[in-house]
């Protein structure tokens, strides 16, 4: 377990401070923040690149605030950092002790994993932004640390890279018995490696929790909004024979579960608005409303982003392409849809 103690580190006008996080051996723990946030600084610190003004880094039970980089037992793993005048084969490694003939077939085994055999006898330059991270993590791999630090690993690669590799990172880490620390601004990207997640503000840390939790249950405006929280209801909840329903004076939304009754801010998800045209709908039938297309367009390669518009209040929609097509939607038409989950926001 790493555990991160009342730490603090001050840069010009920023202040990273971690009060107090625990990270699970075994774990692929994500932070999430935007640029600025202090991810990467607080990266820098557990790997001892840099100092703390405060605080303590503890990794399982042994004080390592004040170790040397190379006793950490720690990898920090980023493409940008490979030694230019090194093979790959040079570069992966650099850091291992054992003899030659053991040293090769470590290297070997690792290349095998992420598929770089090819590569061993080029130098960086003549390595794409892929292969550079597919290096640094086998760098970071063969030196068998009990953590790995991934710093915004696919952030420069291209669309079908970035696929390729953050399917490899999932696969290494289902295969492995080691804890991966992972800095990043995506949140699908979060979503598709973490087992738990910690949405960092301005150098604080807004909420930890799993997925699930991060997504079905956000502390605050912030963490909804960055997690793809499209739309944002104020208003009031109001219990009715047991049932527990928000009303802003333009829309009535029954809630699924027990809530605390007064002010509210509520959020719903597109993907959890869903049109439904002259079909029925097989979800609560309380929250089936009739509104107007506004405006539609596409959101990716798979679905269209629609603006329902109900009573004078603007819901973003998300659809499937095949599915809009089939319906014919269109600016302008007039739809049934339902709410299958509202979401209420605690702030801080």
């Amino acid at each position: 377990m790493l555990e991160i103690q009342n730490l603090k580190k001050k840069l010009n006008n920023f202040t990273l401070k971690i009060d107090n996080l625990k990270i699970e051996n075994n774990d692929y723990f994500v932070f999430l923040g935007l640029s600025g946030s202090g991810k990467t600084t607080l990266l820098e610190i557990i790997a001892g690149f840099r100092k703390a003004n405060e605080g303590k880094l503890i990794l399982n039970g042994e004080d390592i605030t004040k170790k040397p980089i190379n006793e950490r037992k720690i990898a920090m793993c980023n493409g940008r950092y490979l030694f230019p005048h090194l093979t790959v084969k040079e570069n992966i490694g650099f850091g291992i002790k054992e003899k030659n003939n053991e040293k090769l077939k470590m290297i070997k085994n690792i290349c095998k994993i992420l598929k770089i055999e090819h590569l061993l006898d080029r130098y960086p330059k003549n390595l794409s932004m892929g292969e550079q991270q597919r290096v640094a993590l086998a760098m970071a791999l063969v030196l068998k640390p009990e953590v790995i630090l991934l710093d915004e690993p696919l952030s420069s690669l291209d669309r079908l890279i970035h696929e390729k590799l953050l399917y490899e990172l999932r696969e290494i880490y289902n295969k492995s018995n080691i804890t991966i620390i992972h800095v990043t601004h995506d949140f699908n990207e979060a979503i598709a490696l973490a087992k738990h997640i910690a949405i960092i503000k301005n150098g604080k840390i807004e909420q930890v929790g799993t997925v699930d939790e991060i997504l079905k249950k956000p502390k605050n405006k912030f963490v909804a909004e960055f997690t793809g929280v499209r739309n944002l209801l104020d208003g009031y909840i109001e219990e009715k024979n047991g049932k527990y329903i928000f009303s802003n004076g333009k829309i009535d939304i029954y809630m699924d579960y027990k809530c605390q009754c007064g002010r509210a801010l509520i959020g719903i998800r597109p993907e959890d608005i869903m049109i439904i045209s002259h079909c029925k709908c097989h979800y609560r039938n309380e929250n089936i409303y009739s509104g107007k297309i506004v405006e539609i367009f596409p959101s990716s390669l798979c679905t269209y982003r629609v603006i329902l518009n109900v009573n004078g209040l603007n819901l973003n929609c998300e659809v499937v392409k095949c599915k809009a097509d089939k319906m014919r939607l269109k600016k302008d038409s007039n739809v049934n849809f339902c709410i299958t989950t509202a979401i209420p926001i605690k702030e801080l």
